[in-house]
Protein backbone atom coordinates (compact mmCIF):
# COMPACT_ATOMS: atom_id res chain seq x y z
CA UNK A 1 0.00 0.00 0.00
CA UNK A 2 1.07 3.36 -0.81
CA UNK A 3 0.20 6.72 1.04
CA UNK A 4 -1.30 8.25 -2.01
CA UNK A 5 -5.04 7.71 -3.52
CA UNK A 6 -4.11 4.41 -5.49
CA UNK A 7 -2.91 2.62 -2.80
CA UNK A 8 -1.76 -1.30 -3.33
CA UNK A 9 -4.90 -3.55 -2.62
CA UNK A 10 -3.25 -6.16 0.35
CA UNK A 11 -0.81 -5.20 3.11
CA UNK A 12 -0.30 -8.69 3.01
CA UNK A 13 3.23 -9.04 1.69
CA UNK A 14 6.33 -9.76 3.13
CA UNK A 15 10.09 -10.87 2.11
CA UNK A 16 9.68 -14.14 0.06
CA UNK A 17 13.20 -15.16 1.63
CA UNK A 18 11.47 -15.36 4.88
CA UNK A 19 9.81 -18.60 6.07
CA UNK A 20 6.01 -18.89 6.26
CA UNK A 21 4.71 -17.06 10.04
CA UNK A 22 1.24 -18.84 10.74
CA UNK A 23 -0.36 -15.82 12.71
CA UNK A 24 -3.78 -16.53 14.95
CA UNK A 25 -6.15 -13.73 13.12
CA UNK A 26 -7.97 -13.28 16.69
CA UNK A 27 -4.64 -12.74 18.95
CA UNK A 28 -2.52 -11.20 16.67
CA UNK A 29 -2.64 -7.02 18.09
CA UNK A 30 -0.79 -5.81 15.10
CA UNK A 31 -2.23 -6.90 12.09
CA UNK A 32 0.01 -4.85 9.51
CA UNK A 33 2.81 -2.24 9.37
CA UNK A 34 4.63 -0.38 6.82
CA UNK A 35 7.48 2.29 6.59
CA UNK A 36 7.02 5.12 3.74
CA UNK A 37 8.79 7.71 1.95
CA UNK A 38 7.12 10.37 0.35
CA UNK A 39 4.06 8.32 -0.63
CA UNK A 40 6.58 5.26 -1.76
CA UNK A 41 6.15 1.89 0.94
CA UNK A 42 9.59 0.98 1.61
CA UNK A 43 8.67 -2.01 3.41
CA UNK A 44 5.70 -3.80 4.79
CA UNK A 45 4.50 -6.63 6.96
CA UNK A 46 1.60 -8.84 7.96
CA UNK A 47 -2.04 -10.18 6.49
CA UNK A 48 -5.56 -9.75 6.40
CA UNK A 49 -7.06 -12.16 7.78
CA UNK A 50 -10.00 -10.73 7.88
CA UNK A 51 -11.72 -10.13 4.32
CA UNK A 52 -9.86 -6.80 3.06
CA UNK A 53 -10.87 -4.84 6.17
CA UNK A 54 -6.94 -5.01 7.11
CA UNK A 55 -6.33 -3.35 3.93
CA UNK A 56 -9.23 -1.15 4.53
CA UNK A 57 -8.16 0.12 7.51
CA UNK A 58 -4.37 0.45 6.13
CA UNK A 59 -5.95 2.78 3.19
CA UNK A 60 -7.79 4.92 5.43
CA UNK A 61 -4.74 5.59 7.61
CA UNK A 62 -2.43 6.41 4.60
CA UNK A 63 -4.64 8.60 2.97
CA UNK A 64 -4.55 10.76 5.97
CA UNK A 65 -3.28 14.23 5.49
CA UNK A 66 0.67 13.49 6.70
CA UNK A 67 0.67 15.93 9.69
CA UNK A 68 3.50 16.35 12.27
CA UNK A 69 2.86 13.57 14.97
CA UNK A 70 0.37 10.98 15.26
CA UNK A 71 -2.28 10.52 13.04
CA UNK A 72 -5.51 8.17 13.64
CA UNK A 73 -8.21 5.75 11.41
CA UNK A 74 -11.11 3.59 13.20
CA UNK A 75 -12.63 1.05 10.62
CA UNK A 76 -16.09 2.42 10.13
CA UNK A 77 -17.83 -0.83 9.56
CA UNK A 78 -21.01 -0.78 11.34
CA UNK A 79 -21.72 -2.74 14.51
CA UNK A 80 -18.58 -4.45 13.78
CA UNK A 81 -19.53 -6.75 10.56
CA UNK A 82 -17.79 -6.11 7.47
CA UNK A 83 -20.13 -6.04 4.29
CA UNK A 84 -22.73 -4.67 5.99
CA UNK A 85 -25.64 -7.48 4.33
CA UNK A 86 -27.99 -9.42 7.00
CA UNK A 87 -26.55 -12.06 5.51
CA UNK A 88 -22.92 -11.76 6.75
CA UNK A 89 -24.75 -10.68 10.62
CA UNK A 90 -25.66 -14.50 10.76
CA UNK A 91 -22.49 -15.48 10.01
CA UNK A 92 -19.98 -15.78 13.32
CA UNK A 93 -16.79 -16.62 11.04
CA UNK A 94 -17.78 -13.03 9.00
CA UNK A 95 -17.11 -10.84 12.02
CA UNK A 96 -14.91 -8.09 11.98
CA UNK A 97 -13.16 -5.97 14.89
CA UNK A 98 -13.48 -2.42 14.82
CA UNK A 99 -9.91 -2.23 13.63
CA UNK A 100 -7.78 0.94 13.86
CA UNK A 101 -5.07 2.21 11.89
CA UNK A 102 -2.63 4.57 13.50
CA UNK A 103 0.56 6.71 11.86
CA UNK A 104 3.59 8.64 12.73
CA UNK A 105 5.27 10.87 10.44
CA UNK A 106 8.92 11.99 10.73
CA UNK A 107 10.22 15.08 8.36
CA UNK A 108 13.81 15.31 7.03
CA UNK A 109 14.89 18.68 5.45
CA UNK A 110 18.52 18.22 5.72
CA UNK A 111 20.67 16.30 2.64
CA UNK A 112 24.44 15.09 3.32
CA UNK A 113 25.64 18.56 2.53
CA UNK A 114 23.81 20.27 4.81
CA UNK A 115 21.72 22.18 2.13
CA UNK A 116 18.11 22.16 2.50
CA UNK A 117 16.67 19.79 -0.69
CA UNK A 118 13.18 18.85 -0.79
CA UNK A 119 11.61 17.24 2.22
CA UNK A 120 11.48 13.76 2.68
CA UNK A 121 8.54 12.78 5.03
CA UNK A 122 9.16 9.22 6.44
CA UNK A 123 5.57 7.51 7.80
CA UNK A 124 5.42 4.78 9.81
CA UNK A 125 2.16 3.05 9.85
CA UNK A 126 0.41 -0.18 11.80
CA UNK A 127 -3.53 -1.58 11.96
CA UNK A 128 -4.28 -3.26 15.16
CA UNK A 129 -7.10 -5.17 16.46
CA UNK A 130 -8.32 -3.43 19.78
CA UNK A 131 -10.79 -7.09 20.15
CA UNK A 132 -7.45 -9.12 19.99
CA UNK A 133 -7.51 -11.72 22.43
CA UNK A 134 -3.96 -11.45 23.74
CA UNK A 135 -4.48 -8.00 25.31
CA UNK A 136 -4.76 -8.57 29.01
CA UNK A 137 -8.36 -8.09 30.45
CA UNK A 138 -9.36 -4.52 31.13
CA UNK A 139 -6.28 -3.24 29.16
CA UNK A 140 -6.56 0.83 28.99
CA UNK A 141 -3.03 1.17 27.56
CA UNK A 142 -3.67 -0.48 23.86
CA UNK A 143 -3.05 2.66 22.09
CA UNK A 144 0.18 3.28 24.05
CA UNK A 145 1.52 0.04 23.44
CA UNK A 146 1.20 0.42 19.41
CA UNK A 147 2.36 3.56 20.21
CA UNK A 148 5.55 2.26 21.63
CA UNK A 149 6.26 -0.49 18.82
CA UNK A 150 6.25 2.30 16.09
CA UNK A 151 8.11 4.78 17.96
CA UNK A 152 10.99 1.89 18.28
CA UNK A 153 10.56 1.13 14.54
CA UNK A 154 11.37 4.89 14.33
CA UNK A 155 14.26 4.45 16.15
CA UNK A 156 15.31 1.57 14.55
CA UNK A 157 15.53 2.74 11.11
CA UNK A 158 17.00 6.11 12.04
CA UNK A 159 20.32 4.98 11.00
CA UNK A 160 19.62 3.06 7.86
CA UNK A 161 17.20 6.43 7.00
CA UNK A 162 20.39 8.52 7.16
CA UNK A 163 22.28 7.12 5.00
CA UNK A 164 21.35 3.97 2.73
CA UNK A 165 20.22 4.80 -0.60
CA UNK A 166 17.89 2.21 -0.49
CA UNK A 167 15.97 3.81 2.01
CA UNK A 168 16.29 7.96 0.89
CA UNK A 169 16.45 6.71 -3.44
CA UNK A 170 14.81 3.31 -3.43
CA UNK A 171 11.33 2.66 -5.28
CA UNK A 172 8.33 0.63 -3.95
CA UNK A 173 8.84 -2.04 -1.63
CA UNK A 174 12.85 -1.86 -1.57
CA UNK A 175 13.62 -2.43 1.89
CA UNK A 176 11.59 -5.38 1.85
CA UNK A 177 14.35 -7.91 1.68
CA UNK A 178 16.36 -6.33 4.56
CA UNK A 179 13.46 -4.82 7.13
CA UNK A 180 10.25 -6.59 6.32
CA UNK A 181 11.48 -9.91 8.77
CA UNK A 182 11.88 -7.25 11.60
CA UNK A 183 9.03 -5.55 11.16
CA UNK A 184 7.54 -8.55 11.47
CA UNK A 185 8.98 -10.07 14.33
CA UNK A 186 8.68 -7.33 16.53
CA UNK A 187 4.95 -7.10 15.75
CA UNK A 188 4.95 -10.75 17.04
CA UNK A 189 6.85 -9.15 20.08
CA UNK A 190 3.83 -6.99 20.63
CA UNK A 191 1.31 -10.10 20.82
CA UNK A 192 3.67 -12.20 22.57
CA UNK A 193 4.41 -9.71 25.70
CA UNK A 194 0.57 -9.05 25.52
CA UNK A 195 0.01 -12.95 25.73
CA UNK A 196 2.54 -13.00 28.27
CA UNK A 197 0.97 -9.95 30.33
CA UNK A 198 -2.73 -11.90 29.90
CA UNK A 199 -0.80 -15.16 31.46
CA UNK A 200 0.34 -13.53 33.98
CA UNK A 201 -2.62 -11.89 34.82
CA UNK A 202 -4.58 -14.79 34.95
CA UNK A 203 -1.80 -16.84 36.71
CA UNK A 204 -2.38 -13.57 39.95
CA UNK A 205 -5.87 -13.97 39.57
CA UNK A 206 -5.77 -17.47 40.24
CA UNK A 207 -3.22 -17.35 43.16
CA UNK A 208 -4.97 -14.47 44.40
CA UNK A 209 -8.18 -16.92 44.20
CA UNK A 210 -6.32 -19.63 45.86
CA UNK A 211 -5.04 -17.38 48.61
CA UNK A 212 -8.73 -16.14 49.32
CA UNK A 213 -9.92 -19.84 49.46
CA UNK A 214 -6.73 -21.37 51.81
CA UNK A 215 -7.95 -18.08 54.06
CA UNK A 216 -11.21 -18.61 53.69
CA UNK A 217 -10.64 -22.64 54.70
CA UNK A 218 -8.31 -21.65 57.86
CA UNK A 219 -10.92 -19.58 59.32
CA UNK A 220 -13.53 -22.20 58.62
CA UNK A 221 -11.07 -24.46 60.54
CA UNK A 222 -10.48 -21.73 63.18
CA UNK A 223 -14.32 -21.44 63.59
CA UNK A 224 -15.17 -25.37 63.62
CA UNK A 225 -12.07 -25.34 66.48
CA UNK A 226 -13.82 -23.08 68.27
CA UNK A 227 -17.02 -24.50 67.89
CA UNK A 228 -15.99 -27.85 68.90
CA UNK A 229 -13.81 -26.72 72.13
CA UNK A 230 -17.13 -25.09 73.32
CA UNK A 231 -18.86 -28.52 72.80
CA UNK A 232 -16.21 -30.45 74.48
CA UNK A 233 -16.68 -27.62 77.51
CA UNK A 234 -20.35 -27.89 77.43
CA UNK A 235 -19.78 -31.50 77.54
CA UNK A 236 -17.81 -31.65 80.98
CA UNK A 237 -19.80 -29.04 81.92
CA UNK A 238 -22.42 -31.76 82.03
CA UNK A 239 -20.39 -34.30 83.07
CA UNK A 240 -20.13 -32.41 86.52
CA UNK A 241 -23.32 -31.04 86.48
CA UNK A 242 -24.75 -34.62 86.18
CA UNK A 243 -21.81 -36.18 88.92
CA UNK A 244 -23.23 -32.94 91.55
CA UNK A 245 -27.25 -34.02 90.61
CA UNK A 246 -25.86 -37.27 91.45
CA UNK A 247 -24.20 -36.74 94.45
CA UNK A 248 -26.88 -34.06 95.64
CA UNK A 249 -29.65 -36.86 95.08
CA UNK A 250 -28.12 -39.38 97.32
CA UNK A 251 -27.56 -37.10 100.15
CA UNK A 252 -30.71 -36.01 99.70
CA UNK A 253 -31.80 -40.23 100.10
CA UNK A 254 -29.36 -40.23 103.00
CA UNK A 255 -30.99 -37.35 104.61
CA UNK A 256 -35.02 -38.78 103.97
CA UNK A 257 -33.82 -41.64 105.12
CA UNK A 258 -32.32 -40.44 108.91
CA UNK A 259 -35.39 -37.98 109.12
CA UNK A 260 -37.48 -41.54 108.56
CA UNK A 261 -35.39 -43.20 110.75
CA UNK A 262 -35.82 -40.48 113.61
CA UNK A 263 -39.69 -40.31 113.03
CA UNK A 264 -39.95 -43.73 113.45
CA UNK A 265 -38.27 -43.83 116.65
CA UNK A 266 -39.81 -40.94 118.01
CA UNK A 267 -43.32 -42.51 117.18
CA UNK A 268 -42.51 -46.21 118.56
CA UNK A 269 -41.05 -44.57 121.88
CA UNK A 270 -44.40 -42.55 121.96
CA UNK A 271 -46.73 -45.51 121.90
CA UNK A 272 -44.24 -47.40 123.82
CA UNK A 273 -44.87 -44.59 127.29
CA UNK A 274 -48.46 -44.90 125.92
CA UNK A 275 -49.17 -48.46 125.91
CA UNK A 276 -46.49 -50.02 128.48
CA UNK A 277 -47.48 -48.45 131.49
CA UNK A 278 -50.96 -49.93 131.29
CA UNK A 279 -49.91 -53.46 130.38
CA UNK A 280 -47.57 -53.58 133.05
CA UNK A 281 -50.65 -52.67 135.19
CA UNK A 282 -52.79 -55.15 134.27
CA UNK A 283 -50.09 -57.83 134.39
Amino acid sequence: MTENNNPQDTASSTTTDAPPVIRDAQSEKILWSSICRNGTVLCEAGDDPFNGAVSETAHGILNRKATPGWEYFTLNNGDGWFGGSSKAKKNVEGRVPRLKGIKFHVYDTINDDGADEEPLIWVFCAVYNPEASSWPEQNKNQLSDVQSFIEKIVGLTEMPRSVDPEWRLGGTLACQANFAPILLQRMQEVTYLGTMARLSQQVESATELMQDNITAIMEREEKLQHMQEKSTKLQDMATVFKKKSNGLRRRMMMQNAKHGLVLGTAITAGVAIVVVPPLIAIL
